[in-house]
């Protein structure tokens, strides 16, 4: 995970093939959702230790934002919910804020894809997720901006 718009997905050697297309498609999607999950929130813990320590972080619980604009921003930030999809839906994911995710997998796309194809449909799936994710994020953002221009910062 290099950012909670970039997960990469890849399987260790050959356990596709050999554990993963022999399990049912729904207890992988709860696998990859759980696990990437679990890697947004150890991203986030992490990130927020750093701009904490060197002071780049304005706000945590104990210093709550100061800004009416800024709070709403980061209540109504944490609600974003985001899908995506491979071009057949064969893989779907949902997203809350970009810290909990959700996949569905068709029943038999294990049979018909490959490691290399698979991970095609996931990672068109994801792109599909982080396009709707700005598209969100964007309107937010310039929907608080026409609320908040005219009073304080």
């Amino acid at each position: 995970m290099e950012s909670l718009e970039y997960i990469t997905l890849r399987f260790l050697s050959d356990s596709y093939e050999q554990y993963y297309r022999r399990r049912d498609a729904e207890s992988l999607a709860h696998q990859l959702g759980r696990g990437a999950t679990l890697m947004a929130t150890a991203y986030q813990r992490a990130r927020r230790a750093v701009m904490l320590t060197h002071s780049f972080e304005r706000y945590s619980s104990l210093r709550p934002p100061f800004s009416s604009r800024h709070r709403e921003y980061l209540e109504r930030g944490a609600e974003i919910r985001s899908r995506g999809g491979s071009p057949d839906r064969e893989i779907q994911v949902t997203a809350v804020a970009l810290m909990e995710y959700h996949v569905i997998i068709t029943p038999d796309v294990l049979d018909r894809h490959e490691e290399r194809g698979f991970l095609q449909l996931a990672d068109a799936a994801m792109n599909d997720l982080r396009a709707d994710h700005r598209r969100a994020h964007t309107a937010l953002r310039h929907e608080l901006y026409l609320k908040y221009k005219d009073r304080e910062r």
